[in-house]
């Protein structure tokens, strides 16, 4: 196992290291890391920006607006949020459930038990303590790598969180809440230890014992061959990140690995930062204005599609919602376009294409169901 360590508190810049460890590193072995950042609101990569949130406040406020490359719904974060990030190989004998509750729900949850608490792992992607939410995991597919990532309510501002965050009524039809703040919970309400920095040495230890028991399964269900760690640059500069093997441990784990060293370029991740994390088209270019329009929510998210329809045939198609999907659902607008609107026109073009993987648990019915 690999640790990811940085003073930064920006949101972008995680984004952007992510997606560098994935494009560029490429390990052969997972990649932890434990980070927060100042006031964030991180929106979903197939959401749109305005539905959301409450931008004037955010302005106001001063909050950061950042999109992720992730599925899943809009969260608020800020220094009392705990994100974590599991970066590593992904081959065909992976299986996506198995990663989400073992490498993601499994640490958090055995760290919450050993502060006497019992979370669970509960619908597409939360984690809960007597039914409220305080965490929820999302993950994307890159490359032949897979980044899992989560956001803990540890000691977040729930107030400023209820604030940002703009509620579609539609997620409450079956629930008996009628508020985000009724749904959700900080860590810190449940334990008598409420510091922050304490509880990610425990959880990450819970992932240094989790490593030892999977290490092989992974390295095994891997296809690829990644660029040893070894042939990093050698040397120290200013503008350079570390990677740990093993570092912040409130005692040495027995059996853990040594400390190992290596570097990357800093400019090269602000690349990615200033191309897609801070760039305005990335965070706030989702918003269309097409001919159709048409939104459902089913079991595995909300499906709200924009098509341009022109002598019945899709010219271009923009596809959104909470839903988890694994890979960009621009590969599925792509697959509508020259496609006549008809139910078996669509049918056979969406055949050809991996629905799940761009849509989560939804697949082609549920789309259908949602083009027509």
């Amino acid at each position: 196992m690999l640790l990811y360590e940085h003073e930064s508190k920006s949101a972008a810049y995680w984004f952007a290291a992510e997606e560098y460890i994935m494009s560029v590193i490429k390990p052969d072995e997972p990649v932890v890391m434990l980070w927060s950042t100042d006031d964030t609101i991180m929106v979903g990569a197939n959401q749109i920006v305005e539905a959301e949130c409450d931008l004037a406040f955010a302005r106001d406020e001063g909050i950061e607006v950042v999109r992720r490359s992730s599925g899943g719904g809009t969260i608020f974060a800020d220094r009392g949020t705990l994100q974590y990030t599991v970066i590593f190989p992904f081959g065909d004998k992976c299986d996506l459930k198995d990663i989400a509750r073992d490498w993601l729900a499994g640490p958090v949850i055995t760290t919450l038990k050993h502060y006497g608490v019992n979370a669970s792992l509960e619908g597409r992607n939360d984690i809960s303590i007597y039914g409220k939410k305080v965490s929820g995991l999302a993950q994307y597919i890159r490359g032949g790598y897979i980044c899992s990532h989560g956001s803990l309510l540890f000691s977040t501002d729930l107030e400023k969180l209820t604030r940002c965050l703009t509620v579609d009524r539609e997620k409450f039809k079956t629930k008996a809440v009628a508020s985000v703040r009724a749904r959700v919970a900080s860590v810190s309400m449940h334990i008598a230890e409420q510091d922050l920095n304490s509880f990610k040495a425990v959880l990450l230890e819970a992932f240094v014992e989790l490593q030892k028991v999977y290490r092989n399964r992974f390295l095994c269900a891997s296809s690829l061959e990644p660029a040893s760690f070894c042939q990093l640059l050698p040397y120290e500069t200013e503008d350079t990140l570390e990677f740990l093997v093993q570092a912040g441990f409130s005692k040495q784990t027995p059996g853990a690995p040594p400390i190992i060293r290596g570097r990357i370029e800093e400019n090269e991740v602000t690349a990615i930062i200033n191309g897609r994390y801070k760039n305005p088209e990335w965070t706030y270019g989702r918003e269309p204005a097409f001919t159709f329009t048409k939104k459902e929510r089913f079991p595995g998210g909300l499906i709200e599609v924009f098509l341009d329809v022109n002598s019945g045939v899709i010219q271009n198609a923009r596809i959104n919602g909470d839903f988890l999907s694994l890979r960009p659902v621009s590969e599925l607008e792509e697959k509508l376009k020259g496609v006549p609107h008809r139910a078996e026109a669509l049918s056979a073009a969406l055949g050809e294409i991996d629905v799940n993987a761009c849509l989560g648990s939804l697949g082609s019915s549920e789309l259908l169901e949602v083009l027509l």
